[in-house]
């Protein structure tokens, strides 16, 4: 059971996670956005969808139309529907060089484009999609053979020709394959921000171990770093709230932790004796305990920003419950001391 000591020293631990999650996930957020990281796996999970299926397209107009072989994947994102979402680069270029791809595309926007392009390819002469099995089918034979054309094959099947329950299959498959993209965004993510927050960890010299260390042993540090966290806490509410720099920095500051980098915070030296006899050496095992800390700090950073708002939220409503009861256990302590 959380005696209080260990309790102040996870919210003390938590406090110092989150803030430096919140550096992390700003700086992680910022190269997703310079690689255009989402929109490079969005796409990827389109094309897992087709397994690169092809498809014929007409390229050009009047007597210069020529016909090309293009991945069902590719058609979509040519397709109307899907370029509108695109964001265009400066002076609003329509080069395909310039041009970014969406991060997001709806799943009913994406299965309007894909029953276009299935079942209404021709583009001179619209008579409507088609409402039965027979003719669906017969539009998607000439389909190269491929994954994504034995699975729309089956889809269709199954809503037997009906053009709502189709869209409506093709809406789910899509979702499907997002949620399986979401788990290898979140996964490069972690990965991502282990990286980052290695480098920080090392940078600051934030070592986990260390940190710990001085809050059992400091009362005083512990009751600072619980007001903070209460403070931060009631502040910020139950929103996540976002990375200030310069606001965090401060924080972990004030907090007096052993953090940072200085004549007194070398790991791998080891201090012998005091005053005039006072000498430092080579420590091997000191440096393996501060490369644990770092590490350690550095898996904290996986988890992200999100988990460790909650875990502080979740550990001062724990602190908020236990205190009245240990203040009426010492108060009946006194009371029977008199009697």
């Amino acid at each position: 059971m959380l005696n209080s000591t260990t309790l102040e020293v996870a919210v003390g631990m938590a406090l110092v996670y989150l803030l430096l999650s919140l550096f992390c996930t700003a700086i992680n957020e910022g190269i997703a956005g310079i690689l255009n990281s989402r929109a490079k796996n969005l796409e990827k999970g389109i094309r897992s969808l087709f397994t690169e299926g092809l498809k014929t397209e007409e390229v050009g107009s009047g007597k210069d139309v020529t016909t090309k072989a293009v991945t069902l994947a590719e058609a979509v994102y040519n397709h109307g529907l899907i370029q509108s979402l695109y964001q265009s680069g400066s002076g609003g270029a329509a080069d395909e060089k310039v041009r970014k791809l969406p991060s997001y595309i709806p799943s009913r926007t994406f299965a309007s484009a894909l029953l276009d392009i299935l079942f209404n390819d021709d583009k001179s002469n619209r008579v409507g999609l088609p409402t039965d099995l027979t003719s669906m089918l017969n539009k998607m034979k000439v389909l190269p053979d491929s994954k994504g054309k034995e699975a729309m094959i089956t889809l269709v099947i199954q809503a037997n020709g009906d053009i709502a329950k189709t869209r409506e299959s093709f809406e789910n498959w899509f979702d499907d394959g997002m949620d399986r993209a979401a788990g290898w965004y979140k996964r490069k993510t972690q990965l991502v921000l282990f990286l980052i927050g290695l480098i920080i960890a090392i940078g600051l010299n934030v070592d986990s171990i260390t940190i710990g260390r001085a809050l059992w042993a400091s009362p005083a540090m512990r009751s600072y770093a619980m007001t903070t966290a209460q403070q931060y806490a009631n502040e910020k509410s139950k929103t996540l709230p976002s990375a200030d720099a310069s606001k965090d920095l401060s924080i972990l500051q004030s907090l007096a932790l052993p953090i940072g980098w200085d004549a007194s915070r070398r790991p791998w030296r080891e201090e012998h004796g005091t005053g005039p006899s006072y000498s430092t050496s080579f420590s091997g095992f000191s440096l393996l305990f501060a490369v644990a800390g770092w590490l350690l700090t550095a898996i904290a950073m996986t988890l992200g920003a999100p988990f460790w708002f909650d875990t502080l939220n979740q550990f001062m409503v724990v602190r908020s419950t236990i205190k009245p009861q240990e203040k009426s256990q010492s108060e009946g302590s006194k009371d029977s001391q008199k009697k």
